[in-house]
């Protein structure tokens, strides 16, 4: 269950280009998890328009391109929210799926509409970004994993050699910064020695 809070008032065109509603959320496009545990989650719904609106968010599990169960969620014990006019909300709190491997997709509905207005979708696994779960296909979106895809494995590699490299020319510059200066002498017993002249 999630529960609500008020972010702030938007204006239509600040919103994210749902002409009902919208709905995001704080999940990376691909989550490694494991079936059975909690994923904690913001969920952010904004209602676009000049209008109060009550609004549903409904979760479906798909694997291999079929969706295996659909159920409404909770704000407030309620399945049906209200979201005042040009406005954004939060709703805090965790998800509990019984599967991994698989597509998790948040779709909101609008009562007045009675349709989904937005949807927002995440890939579940186990096993790193190798074996990610078809996502549906969203206009604009570049493919995820596959042929010609992002590989996330290369890109993580990439940064970890990267890293590795700037370490090691800090530790290398740090040698070097000393090798040109003179030594300064040292006096032994810590007396300092003046010498006058007459």
């Amino acid at each position: 269950m999630l529960s609500r809070q008020t972010l702030s008032r938007v204006s239509p065109q600040q919103a994210l280009g749902g002409v009902y509603g919208d709905v995001f959320w704080n999940l990376m496009p691909a989550t490694a998890y494991v079936a059975g545990t909690e994923l904690p989650c913001t969920v952010y719904v904004a209602n676009p328009t000049d209008e109060d609106r009550e609004y549903m968010l409904s979760l479906a599990i798909s694997r291999a391109g079929a969706v295996v169960t659909e159920y409404p969620i909770r704000v407030d014990d309620l399945v049906w929210f209200p979201v005042e006019a040009n406005s954004v909300i939060s709703l805090p709190g965790s998800l509990v799926v019984g599967y991994s491997d698989a597509a998790l997709i948040m779709s909101l509905y609008e009562r007045e509409q009675n349709e989904v207005v937005d949807v927002v979708s995440v890939a579940l696994t186990t096993t790193g970004t190798s074996g990610l779960p078809q996502l549906p296909e969203f206009p604009g979106m570049p493919p995820v994993g596959g042929n010609g895809g992002l590989d996330m494995g290369s890109i993580v590699s990439l940064m970890i050699t990267m890293m590795i490299v700037v370490m090691m020319m800090k530790m290398m510059s740090g040698m070097v910064k000393g090798v040109g200066e003179p030594a300064k002498p040292k006096m032994l017993g810590g007396a300092e020695r003046r010498r006058f002249v007459d």
